[in-house]
């Protein structure tokens, strides 16, 4: 399993089998870096970050079904991703959204050792949605 820069290829394959029940459907509208999770040149998963300022910035990570199942080798490759990446970048404050009533996410975000810090009221369309943070 590896990480390593996304290709249009890979957008387009996540946004057929995607996990995120919609939202990433095409590719967020402003990145600063994107990364693929592949294992044997098959896309497990994407995600990205985009900077706020010099020291914070926003995540997102989506998986397709065969990524998930490899979930804990898949959690464990992307949060080493995140700890480069973070201190790569001095990040000290990383960001990311979950809609409230998606229990996988909250999972994932939790287990990637983030704390819910919000909720924020139609944050995701008519959706809530919880701001969760990792201090670095």
């Amino acid at each position: 399993m590896i990480t390593r820069e996304s290709i249009q290829s890979d957008l387009d394959y996540m946004a057929e089998h995607t996990m995120s029940r919609g939202v990433q459907k095409s590719c967020p509208e402003q990145i600063s870096y994107m990364y693929t999770l592949e294992d044997d040149g098959v896309p497990l998963g994407m995600g990205g970050f985009r900077l706020i300022n010099k020291y914070t910035s926003w995540c997102w990570v989506d998986f397709s079904p065969v990524g998930h199942k490899n979930v804990i080798l898949s959690y464990r490759t992307i949060k080493e991703k995140i700890n480069e990446f973070c201190k790569e970048h001095k990040i000290k404050r990383l960001q990311a959204y979950v809609e409230c009533d998606f229990p996988e996410a909250i999972r994932l975000a939790e287990h990637l050792g983030f704390s819910q810090e919000s909720t924020m009221s139609n944050f995701a369309g008519n959706r809530d949605a919880y701001m969760y943070v990792r201090i670095i």
